[in-house]
């Protein structure tokens, strides 16, 4: 059992599985250095929508800021996931590994009242307890941070 009484994702479902109903996310954005640069904590609800996981998520941020993204995510087979939100350029693209599942995707990251295309490569390990989510941030290949988050069900 996941933390909050989940049952455990099966195979091959691991996004979909966990991520149906209420969820809770917290974290940091660490720079290059590891310094905490900003805290975040999510709340998200997951819903079906024929083949499609519709996914809304409400950011908040430490410093009073706020966001909010709904992602449309579909299994695609073979452990193949694709990922579409309204900030990704293109299509996220993502792929499981027995408990793990890695995205990559190109992100138009809001820094200020500017948005900058920065590249995303994450990991989210599906856990007994619940999923922890690592995830790092380049742009023009340079390494420029890092998000680590644990996600548990409400």
């Amino acid at each position: 059992m996941l933390a909050g009484g989940a049952a455990q994702p099966r195979p091959g479902h691991l996004v979909e599985d966990y991520f149906l109903g209420k969820t809770k996310a917290w974290g940091v954005f660490e720079d290059p250095f590891g310094r905490v640069r900003r805290k975040i904590s999510i709340d998200l609800v997951g819903r079906l929508e024929n083949d499609t996981l519709i996914i809304d998520e409400d950011f908040r941020y430490q410093d009073g800021g706020r966001e909010q993204r709904t992602w449309q995510i579909r299994q695609l087979g073979d452990g193949r996931y694709e990922g579409r939100t309204q900030e990704v350029d293109g299509i996220a693209v993502g792929r499981t590994d027995g408990n793990t599942v890695h995205w990559r995707y190109a992100f138009n990251l809001l820094v200020g009242r500017r948005r900058w295309r920065v590249g995303f490569r994450e990991w989210m390990s599906f856990e007994p307890q619940g999923v922890m989510h690592r995830a790092r941030l380049s742009k023009w290949g340079i390494r420029i941070g890092s998000v680590t988050l644990v996600y548990d069900k409400a």
